[in-house]
């Protein structure tokens, strides 16, 4: 073998292992994209009132749940007068995150399903009330909404990842936290395990 083809050959091997590495970076990067999207925040920055917010943390399922939310259209209401006595399914969503988006549909069929038993209510984490208000109409949910605009509610709750659903007792007390998409069968078996 000559000293030129072996270049050649040398040269064609650099090439193909800087394109796999190029390739590389873009999937990285794309994957990046993808992630701060599902988890970073809007350019709503509106504060909502800190001092507010008391929640369970993490696991610590025997605390009541007590806080404050504002509403899309700016009134600051407690959680214990949404439905006292009655089990809660709280849902957290976004504008920014598509399987929040895609679930919401799901949750408005349930909590039809369960309306004399249930009551349902969603968050909306890091979007404003403006935000909020347009992907409620888009989805057609019926039920309650706020804002937790800069997340502390669905941070006190353990929080990970979007969607979140929590599942409080009628005594106020936490039953489950789940993170990831629930389906209407999904989401039926949860509150007849958990909540009935």
């Amino acid at each position: 073998m000559t000293q030129r083809s072996e270049t050649k050959k040398t040269t064609e091997r650099s090439a193909r292992r800087s394109r796999k590495t190029i390739r590389l970076g873009a999937l990285l990067f794309v994957f990046a994209l993808v992630a701060a999207a599902c988890g970073g925040a809007t350019t709503e920055t509106a504060g909502q009132d800190e001092s507010q917010t008391e929640v369970p943390a993490g696991d610590n399922f025997n605390e009541q749940v007590s806080f404050s939310y504002e509403t899309v259209d700016g009134e600051i209401v407690e959680f214990a007068d949404l439905a006292p006595g009655q089990p809660v399914v709280l849902n957290f969503f976004a504008s920014w995150c598509a399987t929040c988006v895609a679930e919401l549909p799901d949750f408005e069929t349930v909590s039809q399903n369960f309306a004399d038993e249930v009551q349902f209510f969603g968050l909306s984490v890091q979007d404003g009330p403006a935000l909020s208000a347009e992907l409620i109409e888009r989805t057609g949910i019926t039920f309650p909404t706020g804002v937790d605009l800069p997340g502390e509610i669905f941070l006190g709750f353990g929080g990970l990842g979007m969607p979140t659903t929590v599942f409080i007792n009628a005594d106020g007390s936490v039953a489950d936290v789940h993170t990831g998409v629930l389906t209407v069968d999904s989401l039926t078996d949860a509150i007849n395990e958990d909540l009935l």
